[in-house]
């Protein structure tokens, strides 16, 4: 399974190129790849496209034959000439950043103590990254493989998938794709995910503004709320705030500014998360001097996020193969003077997605709310009887030494919007190393999260193992 010459070829070619690598990464992570708004030739926005065109230039220049599709926002490099394709996947754009970054700017990226930290750094351009090295040296080093080996890289994974639409749409699939976003050993399956809005009925008074958060698929972990100004209700907000951390209170001429702080975590795992808006809404909702209408619909607000698993709305939802549902709010807004939601919930893929979404709607239409569809992506499980998840997994095992198996994911990567794929990561969970050199406090270092980090010899024992599955993909076609 392991052929042992390769795997010294590709270690020495990974030891002579990690410099040059890391240098690379830093500077596409430089981009602040947020999506922005559509211009000609740039569905996702100018930044987002000079993103994706940095990605592309870097394989362009390593002499692999690259092409940008500027209207769809993707690219694609290969290299090879066998009829079989093997494909591999990575998105160029980020989510939105906050500004509680302690060891670096978002989009200035450093190395300290072997980790690389910036916005992206993980999610996903070390993705990038590494189908680039995998490429390089199976070329390079004339790696026997009879495939060709295409890189996809997208500009809309995290708002939309618009961009692997297009692909499926417009290009031959290839025949067996990794995708080079999620966690290792592999995924056989994701969970389906459904995004939608919750607006509350009644008009809040008292409250003139209650925002946060700019992505679904974050826990929302700062929210801002100004208050019509009464000297008893700020008195009333400067005794109950002055001893807690998580919140900040400022009184101006005629407004009350309130700000929580809470936790983010990716939606797709929330645990270990603080929602923002749950915190102010209970503070809210037990004060005397706010209006009676105003108390009534924070109470509402804190119960709907009393729970991250959808139980405080009948919602919940459970299985053997993917475990329970999550149900996360990621962005607050006023609309017009009425609360709304947004909710990131993500469930197996035995649960019918119109089931859930006319039972979200009547639970909420017994508060009062209506909901607002955004979208739905149905999940999936790999067949049973493929062979390539066990291939997939010795190989981890015996590189690794751990005995791991094939995952299902809360997250949604591009696997679902493609034929025979299989979600792999692109870092390891190192032996020697069970965490990182800097333990970051809680809310920081993850993906999605504050100081987002990988581990630099976590991600080169990654591309080892990614080049593997290629050349043991390859013996399967």
């Amino acid at each position: 399974m392991i052929n042992l010459e390769y795997d010294k070829v590709i270690k020495d070619w990974i030891e002579k190129n990690r410099d040059r690598i890391v240098n690379e990464w830093i500077e596409i992570s430089k981009i602040p790849a947020i999506k922005g708004e559509a211009e000609p030739g740039a569905p996702f926005g100018k930044v987002c496209m000079d993103a994706l065109c940095r990605c592309a230039a870097l394989f362009e220049d390593k002499g692999f034959k690259t092409q940008v599709y500027r209207e769809s926002g993707y690219s694609l490099s290969e290299t090879g000439n066998g009829e079989s394709v093997i494909g591999l996947f990575g998105h160029s754009d980020v989510v939105p950043v906050s500004d509680d970054w302690i060891y670096a700017k978002p989009f200035e990226p450093v190395v300290i103590d072997g980790t690389l930290i910036g916005r992206g750094v993980e999610d996903n351009k070390s993705g990038i990254m590494a189908a680039l090295c995998a490429m390089e040296i199976i070329r390079d080093e004339k790696i026997p493989v009879k495939s060709k080996i295409q890189t996809f890289i997208g500009s809309d994974e995290e708002t939309g998938m618009t961009d692997i639409t297009a692909f499926a749409n417009d290009q031959k699939m290839p025949d067996v794709s990794l995708v080079l976003d999620a966690d290792f050993p592999c995924s056989i399956g994701e969970k389906s995910i459904c995004h939608f809005w919750a607006e509350c009925g009644d008009s809040l008074s008292d409250i003139l503004e209650f925002k946060g958060g700019e992505a679904f698929n974050v826990v929302l972990d700062r929210a801002d709320i100004v208050l019509r100004y009464s000297e008893k209700l700020f008195d009333e907000l400067k005794e109950k705030t002055e001893k807690k951390e998580a919140f900040n209170l400022e009184k101006n001429d005629d407004t009350i500014k309130l700000s929580a702080k809470g936790v983010a975590m990716h939606a797709c795992m929330p645990e270990g998360s603080c929602n923002a808006a749950r915190l102010a809404a209970e503070l809210l909702s037990e004060l005397s001097e706010l209006c009676e209408q105003d108390r009534a619909i924070m109470a509402d607000t804190a119960h709907i996020l009393g729970c991250h698993y959808g139980t405080t709305m009948s919602l919940e939802h459970d299985d053997i193969r993917f475990g329970k549902l999550t149900f996360v709010n990621g962005i607050v807004k006023t609309v017009d003077g009425k609360l709304a939601l947004s909710f990131d919930t993500r469930f197996s893929s035995t649960l019918d997605p119109d089931e859930f979404v006319t039972k979200a709607k009547n639970e909420f239409s017994e508060k009062g709310w209506s909901v607002e569809v955004e979208s739905c992506m149905k999940g999936f499980s790999i067949a049973d009887d493929s062979p390539i998840p066990d291939r997939l997994v010795e190989i981890y095992n015996a590189i690794t030494g751990f005995d791991e198996k094939a995952l299902r994911l809360g997250g949604g990567t591009y696997a679902r919007k493609l034929d025979n794929a299989f979600s792999v990561g692109t870092k390891t969970s190192r032996a020697d190393r069970k965490t990182p050199f800097l333990e970051m406090p809680d809310g920081h270092g993850g993906v999605h999260q504050s100081d987002e980090m990988i581990d630099l010899e976590a991600f080169f024992d990654a591309v080892r193992i990614i080049t593997h599955y290629i050349i043991n993909i390859d013996e399967c076609l």
